[in-house]
């Protein structure tokens, strides 16, 4: 399973969110009123997404 079909299986209820590095590190955290909403944000496609979330989204 992928981490789109992960975020997709995420509840709608309020929670927060760790972005990790791939040995673990925590990069972000971060909160939401949707949760399900705030992480699949992360996977959509935009010409305005900031450099860091791109780096993020290649790992």
């Amino acid at each position: 399973m992928n981490l789109k079909e992960k975020a997709k299986k995420l509840p709608s209820s309020p929670g927060i969110y760790l972005m990790k590095d791939s040995s673990g590190g925590v990069l972000y955290v971060g909160k939401s009123k949707n949760l399900n909403q705030r992480v699949l944000s992360y996977f959509q496609n935009s010409k305005n997404i900031r450099k860091r979330l791109k780096n993020l989204s290649a790992t």
